[in-house]
């Protein structure tokens, strides 16, 4: 009997044995079949442009763009995204670098764009785009992919987005489309189809392969990686959510008018009110349920007129709480604006107004005058919303499929990474503001990164069942993050530093799984900005050319230090520096109390005219002050206002040691200075998120740039293994693509992380 049994229970073992190799085998045979795709593409223009108005734009620019076919034809194209058929200097700018030595031409997708370039155009519905598009770049291919025109299955849709340019097929769109879709299968002679999702369509005598869920879509995609590669090297996270709007029932804006007179000293750091006062309070009534208050102050006329007036505003809740803070130097000359999202928070709330027209300045003792006679505007907007849902960034994840696929790397998509969600309806109820003034929601937002975490293992698990993991930790392991702080959000780490008004001390460390991984934010004021971004990354070497010439742009490396103990950074840290890294072939040079404000700045290009630019001194997340002894620290200031209108001609790095320039949680990207510098044109930016320390050198992270040729992922990852000293450990960050490597004289140009193809 017993022997019965032993035999019962080993024919099932190897039973099951036998099925699931079965099963793995017929798994194989349908991805090896699918790795010999054959297809044949057109000759297409040299950039292509996509309308931000629909998330699978992306999806179809994307294999259009960047394509893996054999060792001998492969190819990468920019991919830009437009708002509304208008392009930004900058994005014109980078078309005039680009076609510098040819006559180009760009592919419109999706929307009329308005330019000088010569342009082929396919507009209408993604739909109809994505039919369209596939004959115009093929003219045959044994299989294409299909995905649903339905945004609840964009996160599938954006998975599989890399998986087109992997197999060098074409994507079209269902939308009860299958004359169409037969159509082009026809004309392109195809045998085979990949359906994404549950669409339910009869293709006659095309073979199909579903992948319903995301595990079938990654284990395909790491399947045909592991052939094409070898191995990856990349790993995008991004929220599919951030292509929803706000959920607005409905919106409301009240406006209102008002006067300041007054004059008043500042002596020995004391300020007297010699006539009238400088602020104006004003009563807002907020109503129950969740609402979005945007705050606008504007100054309308103002006497004397000979400096930049300031109008600094602040929002307190019903007892006197700070809500939210900010100022024109944070927005635009004479301007400002706050937000903040209200929770079941209702009642009178207080904003404050005050308005400085005059200078300031001296360190240890401030002195200065200020005389208002001025006319200013208060205009609030309470819009009320049916969700919590808020993109401070929208669309960014237009981006990931041509960001990922460039990199030959997979997209992890999870519309459960967002802060903002429906459960955060429930954490912050009763509260006026975020985690980042309400230390209350700390742990809330800490279980929302430890979710994000336990998915980056995941993947992880599955990039090592294709034995991959190994090479991918110990090569420069990229995880990009292609998102704000609301859709996927920074680490709290406590205590809270005390008195401060920003609590906390925000932090991407979790994400690097004890910097196992090399981690930036990829972010920037708008997608436009963003998908900008990634093409001077991946066309770096295209719009820099080659040095020409001794001393310029390529080898220039300008240090700037700040006044009120910034010296000491500026002695210890910059002049020797500066002059080790000459060994390396730069030209470098220090700018210190003399020579270091805005004006003096803005006329011998002290930021836009270097490859690599280093401030260290005070600094906030709206400006940074380098000039402090003087009569004026506000007009020799670098700020927002002043700053976003700065052009950076080619892609420099910019890379602080000073407070709080990397803050981005609970406030606009384009309030934010260091965001603002991206905006202007350079590539990289590294800052803190809160406040920092002496230690704060940037010597470990510029050392792995300059001397070892790392990417900036992988050098603040190096940078990060060895100095841990807080509070600077946790709250320095890097914004830009990790995998970008800047031009140094000694290293040259780099692939900037692009594949190569497997032997």
């Amino acid at each position: 009997m017993r022997k019965f049994i032993a035999i019962f229970i080993t024919s099932i073992i190897l039973s099951q044995v036998f099925f699931i190799f079965d099963a793995y085998a017929e798994e194989n045979m349908i991805e090896n079949t699918f790795l010999s795709v054959n297809s044949v593409r057109n000759t297409i223009e040299d950039i292509i442009v996509i309308a931000s108005n629909n998330p699978l734009f992306g999806i179809i620019g994307s294999y259009v763009s960047c394509w893996y076919n054999s060792e001998e034809e492969y190819g990468l194209k920019p991919m830009i995204v437009h708002d509304n058929g208008q392009f930004t200097d900058l994005q014109k700018l980078f078309f005039d670098q680009y076609f510098a030595e040819k006559n180009g031409s760009i592919l419109v997708l999706g929307e009329q764009v308005q330019t000088d370039y010569e342009t082929n155009e396919i507009l209408g519905t993604a739909t109809d785009v994505s039919i369209e598009t596939a004959t115009y770049i093929y003219s045959s291919a044994s299989t294409i992919i299909i995905i649903p025109n339905d945004m609840e299955d964009y996160q599938l849709s954006l998975t599989a987005g890399p998986l087109a340019s992997y197999l060098d097929v074409p994507i079209l769109i269902f939308e009860n489309n299958t004359n169409e879709i037969l159509t082009v299968c026809n004309d392109l002679n195809a045998t085979d189809a990949i359906i994404i999702g549950d669409i339910q369509l009869d293709l006659l005598d095309i073979n199909i392969t579903t992948l319903e869920t995301s595990t079938d879509i990654q284990n395909m995609i790491l399947s045909t990686i592991n052939s094409k590669f070898g191995k990856i090297n990349y790993i995008t996270l991004t929220n599919p959510s951030d292509t929803i709007p706000s959920y607005i029932i409905s919106s409301n804006t009240t406006t209102i008018s008002e006067h300041i007179s007054n004059v008043k000293i500042t002596f020995l750091s004391r300020e007297f009110d010699i006539k009238g006062r400088d602020s104006k309070e004003f009563a807002i009534n907020v109503s129950e349920g969740i609402n979005r208050i945007q705050i606008y102050g504007n100054i309308t006329s103002i006497k004397p007129n000979f400096v930049d007036p300031i109008i600094f505003i602040s929002l307190y809740d019903p007892i006197d709480n700070l809500v939210a803070y900010s100022s024109s130097l944070a927005f635009d000359v004479g301007s400002a604006y706050l937000e903040t999202l209200i929770t079941n928070a209702s009642g009178e709330y207080t904003l404050v107004a005050k308005i400085y027209n005059g200078i300031k300045g001296g360190f240890f003792s401030q002195r200065g005058i200020s005389i208002v006679d001025s006319d200013f505007d208060i205009s609030y907007s309470i819009s009320n919303l049916e969700k919590t849902h808020l993109p401070y960034i929208p669309n960014l994840s237009i981006t990931a499929s041509y960001l990922t696929a460039a990199h030959g790397g997979i997209i992890l998509a999870d519309s459960q990474f967002e802060l903002t969600d429906e459960s955060y309806a429930e954490a912050a109820d009763g509260y006026s503001s975020g985690p980042w003034h309400n230390e209350k929601l700390h742990n809330f937002t800490n279980e929302k990164v430890w979710y994000v975490v336990d998915q980056i293992n995941n993947t992880l698990d599955m990039i090592d069942e294709f034995e991959m993991l190994n090479d991918y930790l110990e090569g420069p392991a990229w995880l990009a993050i292609l998102a704000g702080t609301n859709m996927i959000p920074m680490y709290y780490y406590s205590p809270s530093q005390p008195d401060l008004l920003e609590k906390g001390l925000p932090s991407d460390n979790p994400y690097s799984l004890n910097w196992n991984l090399s981690v930036s934010r990829v972010i920037g004021w708008n997608v436009e900005d963003v998908s900008l971004m990634i093409a001077k990354t991946l066309f770096y070497e295209d719009i820099c050319k080659l040095p020409t010439e001794e001393n310029n742009w390529h080898n220039k490396f300008n240090f700037i230090f700040g006044e009120g103990f910034g010296e000491t950074g500026g002695i210890f840290h910059q002049i020797p520096y500066s002059r080790k890294i000459r060994e390396y072939g730069f030209d470098s040079e220090v700018f210190g109390d003399l020579r270091n404000g805005r004006k003096y700045a803005e006329l011998f290009k002290v930021y836009t005219g270097s490859n690599y630019i280093e401030y260290l001194g005070h600094g906030d997340w709206f400006w940074f002050s380098p000039s402090l002894y003087g009569f004026d620290m506000y007009s020799k200031a670098i700020d927002v206002a002043h700053a976003k209108e700065w052009i950076y001609e080619k892609p420099s790095i910019f890379l602080t040691s000073s407070c709080l320039m990397g803050r981005i949680d609970g406030i606009l990207p384009m309030n934010n200075i260091g965001l603002t510098m991206l905006h202007a044109g350079c590539n990289a930016f590294i800052g803190a998120t809160r406040e920092t320390g002496q230690e704060a050198g940037l010597t470990i992270f510029e050392n792995h740039l300059i001397v070892d040729d790392y990417s900036i992922g992988e050098a603040l990852r190096g940078e990060k293994r060895i100095d841990k000293e807080p509070p600077t450990y946790y709250v320095r960050v890097l914004f830009g693509d990790p995998a970008f490597n800047p031009y140094e004289p000694n290293n040259g140009f780099s692939n900037q992380g692009r594949p190569i193809l497997a032997q």
